[in-house]
């Protein structure tokens, strides 16, 4: 399939990139079916972009990746829990603030996206945890440090 985006232009991919969220996501409840798009220069970042609004991309990163000690709590009703399938093939996904110093961009950890990899289903969670912020650094204080050493 073809989809021509605002910021990517022309952008080809598949049935299996398309992942719906029949409950939108927050501030975009309308907004249901989006698609994955991998390009190298973010990567392990990708994209997830929308199908019904063609200036509409988030940047999503695997929060497990980048916090080693990152551990996600779902204290969800079990209807939902049966709704989202076998935890085999979930997926975590985190939204990415960016930064225009692209190392002090930051995760949103109390929101993170819930994607049933077999189903191509996902939602968008609210955990109720201190300890999580919507501002977690993306990078390590000290590779943001390093970068601004290498930019003096």
């Amino acid at each position: 399939m073809i989809f021509n985006s605002e910021r990517f232009g022309r952008i080809e991919y598949t049935e299996q990139d398309v992942v719906r969220f029949p409950q939108g996501l927050v501030g975009f409840p309308d907004m249901t079916c989006f698609f994955i798009h991998r390009d190298e220069r973010v990567s392990p970042l990708v994209w997830l972009h929308s199908q019904d609004d063609p200036n509409l991309a988030f940047l999503l990163a695997d929060p497990f990746e980048f916090i080693p000690n990152y551990s996600l709590k779902l204290h969800l009703p079990k209807s939902v829990r049966r709704e989202m399938g076998s935890e085999e093939h979930l997926r975590v996904k985190c939204i990415v603030t960016i930064h225009p110093e692209f190392s002090r961009s930051t995760l949103n950890l109390l929101g993170p996206l819930i994607i049933n990899s077999a189903e191509q289903n996902g939602w968008q969670v609210i955990l109720d945890d201190d300890s999580l912020s919507t501002r977690h650094p993306l990078f390590p204080a000290s590779v943001v440090r390093e970068e601004s050493v290498r930019a003096i």
